[in-house]
């Protein structure tokens, strides 16, 4: 054989090994990032679901700078509605959280509007949209109450806490989600489907 032609193809031998070793090594590479824990690398990993876990211990304050924390809602059905002032959609959702949150207090529960605000600016906007639930101040800067409860960090959130003190539901609100929708539905409309304290055990 042609000694230019066998030189050729030990080239071309050559080169394709070369290629399929970078190729196995960028596939390597991608399975890697794929099956990566939560946490690892640069991004953050999902976030954990707090429903069906005992509600973590907090604090908070009142618009006139009382201090609130867990013991003050325990042995009730808790809503925590989680909103902001600059939030175009919070303002949107005003109507259904009242009328739900407002049913919720007939029937012995507890509900409050939490802000990560101050309250001057709080109170403003509570006047302008003519709320009348409780609400709960809780700046990042003083307590991660906000951050332990609404773990998503989206707003207009809720959580609902059984009176046992364990998450029952979260989610965004929004009649179009489900985690809303299911929500009013066992704890408002018809409570009888509410489940059980061991469930959430």
């Amino acid at each position: 054989m042609n000694p230019v032609i066998l030189f050729n193809l030990v080239a071309l031998w050559l080169l394709l090994l070369i290629v399929l070793w970078l190729l196995l090594n960028v596939m390597k590479k991608q399975n890697a990032a794929v099956l990566a824990p939560a946490g690892a690398g640069q991004g953050p990993g999902p976030v954990e679901p707090l429903a069906g876990k005992r509600a973590p211990a907090f604090r908070a304050w009142t618009m006139d700078q009382q201090e609130v924390g867990q013991m003050d809602f325990q042995k009730h059905e808790t809503l925590f509605l989680f909103l902001s002032t600059t939030c175009p959609h919070c303002r949107n959702v005003v109507p259904e959280i009242e009328r739900v949150g407002e049913k919720l207090q007939r029937r012995g529960g507890k509900v409050a509007l939490v802000f990560e605000e101050p309250a001057k600016n709080v109170g403003t906007y509570y006047e302008s949209l003519g709320l009348s639930l409780p609400v709960l101040v809780a700046p990042q800067e003083q307590t991660t109450f906000a951050h332990d409860y609404n773990r998503r960090g989206g707003v207009p959130a809720f959580v609902a806490m059984n009176a046992s003190g364990f998450v029952t539901h979260e989610g965004v609100v929004n009649v179009r989600e489900e985690a809303w929708r299911t929500f009013v539905q066992e704890w408002q409309v018809y409570p009888l489907l509410s489940k059980p304290a061991s469930f959430y055990r």
